[in-house]
């Protein structure tokens, strides 16, 4: 106990909504209740009422938590695709890619969450104007870039939507296309 007295609130949430987010991950999103965040995260459900006061409160602070964290993990790719003719976009396609393979059912379990909320697109859509502002800096062919982008929505989509056709193998053909285009890029 003494040591959660240490813990600043910013990490205190974190916590929870990592614990949130493993709920969801393991169980889906009607699983969702304070009392399972409460139980996986170790705090009390006062703890976890005290940072997050509703469980809409709960689950915006989820998706901004996923938000930032794809935000922060395209930044550390791009840092290691500099050389890229897209460092941004070079490190969407490592990002997804993790993300779709490690992260598949978090956004299957989300997409339940965001019926009764559309505006939990939100966080993701500003991350997204982000991302967008930095590939028109980089690239003067702007429809390639795009196309690349939306084969990365499409297969988000599909996997949000259980819709997805492709094996992991795949999957993984596609990505290496991608990148494949993504370094004709200057054709």
């Amino acid at each position: 106990m003494a040591a959660r007295s240490t813990r600043t609130s910013h990490e205190s949430k974190s916590e929870i909504l990592k614990a949130a987010l493993e709920v969801v991950r393991r169980a889906g999103a009607q699983s969702l209740t304070m009392d399972a965040v409460a139980e996986e995260s170790g705090f009390s459900k006062g703890g976890v009422l005290y940072n997050f006061p509703t469980k809409d409160a709960l689950i915006t602070g989820m998706v901004e938590f996923l938000a930032s964290q794809f935000e922060a993990e395209v930044a550390a790719a791009r840092d290691r695709n500099l050389s890229s003719q897209s460092p941004t976009l070079s490190a969407m396609i490592e990002v997804s890619e993790g993300w779709l393979s490690e992260r598949r059912d978090l956004a299957q379990a989300m997409l339940a969450t965001k019926a009764d909320r559309p505006d939990l697109s939100e966080p993701f859509m500003c991350v997204k104007t982000r991302l967008k502002a930095a590939i028109e800096t980089e690239l003067p062919d702007r429809g390639k870039a795009w196309s690349i982008w939306a084969c990365l929505e499409g297969l988000h989509f599909s996997e949000a939507h259980c819709v997805t056709i492709f094996s992991d193998d795949e999957r993984a053909l596609v990505f290496q296309d991608l990148r494949k285009r993504l370094t004709q890029l200057k054709d």
